[in-house]
């Protein structure tokens, strides 16, 4: 164990955030501890911290991936971000247009460029979960050869 190691709760929706012995359940939620170092306990905190402010708004926050989401919820989220892409490239001759008659053009043109490389890294993180996955996915039996 190193020096910075402490065991935490790992459930990000518990809210206790105390140091726990490796041995002693969470007062809370009842799960095992796990050991964390510096930087994965601060991720940790973040996370936690994250779910309890969601939830104390009383907001429904979307997350671009989550562990529990399928991948199949995955594939259909890049579909419906590269339509969205589709949909705001189709609409830029319209932006043109609009822009000639707009009093601040530029703020226009910015906000839609923005728009498209934010649906873009979307679809970029959303597919590299899908192979992250794939990768990490432990190989089937041994098939058999024919």
């Amino acid at each position: 164990m190193g020096l910075f190691d402490v065991f935490y709760c790992p459930n990000t929706k518990c809210e206790y955030s105390k140091p726990l012995k490796e041995n002693e359940k969470c007062p809370l939620c009842g799960s095992s501890p796990k050991k964390f170092g510096i930087s994965a306990a601060t991720n940790l905190s973040m996370q936690k911290k994250a779910h309890k402010k969601i939830e104390e708004n009383g907001e429904t926050q979307e997350f671009l991936i989550s562990d529990e989401m399928t991948d199949e919820e995955i594939k259909t989220k890049i579909a419906e971000d590269m339509m969205n892409l589709a949909m705001h490239e189709a609409g830029t001759s319209w932006m043109r247009l609009g822009t000639l008659l707009s009093f601040d053009a530029t703020q226009q043109m910015l906000g839609a460029g923005f728009k498209a490389l934010i649906d873009q890294n979307k679809i970029i993180i959303r597919q590299n979960e899908l192979l992250l996955r794939a990768l990490t996915k432990k190989p089937n039996n041994k098939q058999k050869k024919v």
